[in-house]
């Protein structure tokens, strides 16, 4: 795939870690990182994945709300 930030046709590989989401989100929402300019996006669609992203967080955010709430009821 061409990257969208540069251009360029460059091998583009799986990000396997991220602060946002850990080991599961990046493999998610196909989050891969073009080898030349070092941008990430997502590796089937080309675009930027801060909306997926801002939606990972607040699913995740809460799922752990909601489980701490449930354990603090009882």
């Amino acid at each position: 795939m061409v990257c969208p930030h540069c251009n360029r046709e460059a091998a583009s590989s799986p990000v396997g870690f991220t602060w946002w989401g850990g080991f599961i989100g990046a493999k998610l929402i196909h989050h891969v990182e073009c080898a030349d300019c070092h941008k990430r996006y997502n590796g089937q669609s080309g675009k930027v994945n801060t909306n997926a992203i801002a939606i990972y967080i607040a699913v995740i955010s809460l799922i752990a709300f909601g489980a701490t709430f449930a354990l603090m009821r009882h």
